[in-house]
């Protein structure tokens, strides 16, 4: 019987924020958008809590950028199409 070899099979998971009142956005009052892309492999994802992995790029895009976790959301992909456009 011959063996199957199977290919690993790669996702890309990808989170969108808004931003607000960053300087790197042009500070306060504005608002920014940037986006996350995580390559895993499918063995991978059992091992990923989405909603840990979310509030852990919340808190990592606020300290980076400088704001309060609360100015930090998460969007969907479409409403950051639609203000990159802008």
């Amino acid at each position: 019987m011959r063996e199957l070899k199977m290919d690993k099979i790669n996702v890309t998971i990808s989170l969108y924020f808004e931003v607000k009142d960053a300087e790197m956005f042009g500070g306060v009052g504005e608002i920014g958008y940037t986006e996350v892309k995580a390559d895993l492999e499918v063995e991978d994802l059992s091992n990923i809590k989405i909603q840990d992995f979310a509030e852990d790029m919340i808190a990592g895009y606020a300290e980076m950028l400088k704001v309060p976790k609360e100015n930090v959301r998460i969007i969907s992909r479409t409403e950051y199409a639609e203000n990159m456009e802008e």
